[in-house]
């Protein structure tokens, strides 16, 4: 099961509008040939994480607020943000398609299941989101984990594939196998 921000990682690797693919070949040409299911929040998620990168950002410098005394001192330093360029219509049309594609199967890249959500996966979500009181996890990532989560009880033998450290904490915490093949060394 693919967490969306693993989804996201795996189309802009494999995107053939991008050239991103160099040392995770092998990982994600393994992914392509195992049968890939996203949770059905990831439709609706995939477009707040595609706008993030297709509205760009301005960059620039910004004061560090970090207290880095017992005492209370606040960092004096600056950092800069790079700026990203929006995106044009024609490349956020194209990326829409793409994923359109996918979530219907006719996509030749790779195809996934949408696993559905329902009242008891809310309700299993609860559970799961109580973790986020130790680890940096956000609501949606709590309703991939309980889906994972059913599909497991179910019998079914899924692993998350997610980069996101507090989400991989949390699936420890609930016995979900995860796996980051998007991890650099």
């Amino acid at each position: 099961m693919l967490d969306t921000n693993a989804f996201y990682n795996l189309l802009k690797v494999i995107n053939p509008e991008t050239s991103e693919q160099s040392a995770l070949v092998g990982s994600i040409a393994a992914l392509k040939h195992t049968k890939l299911v996203v949770s059905s929040i990831t439709e609706v998620e995939i477009i707040s994480v595609l706008g993030k990168y297709a509205r760009g950002s301005q960059g620039g410098i910004s004061k560090c607020n970090c207290q880095i005394s017992p005492e209370g001192h606040i960092c004096q330093n600056n950092r800069y943000t790079a700026p990203r360029k929006k995106w044009n219509k024609k490349r956020v049309k194209a990326w829409l398609q793409l994923i359109s594609d996918i979530f219907e199967g006719k996509s030749k890249l790779f195809t996934v299941v949408i696993e559905p959500f329902d009242s008891t996966t809310v309700a299993e979500a609860k559970n799961v989101i109580t973790h986020a009181l130790v680890h940096n996890f956000a609501s949606m990532d709590a309703m991939i984990a309980a889906t994972a989560k059913l599909a497991r009880n179910n019998g079914r033998n899924v692993t998350v594939i997610t980069s996101d450290k507090g989400l991989k904490a949390c699936l420890l915490k609930i016995d979900i196998p995860c796996n980051d093949i998007f991890a650099t060394n």
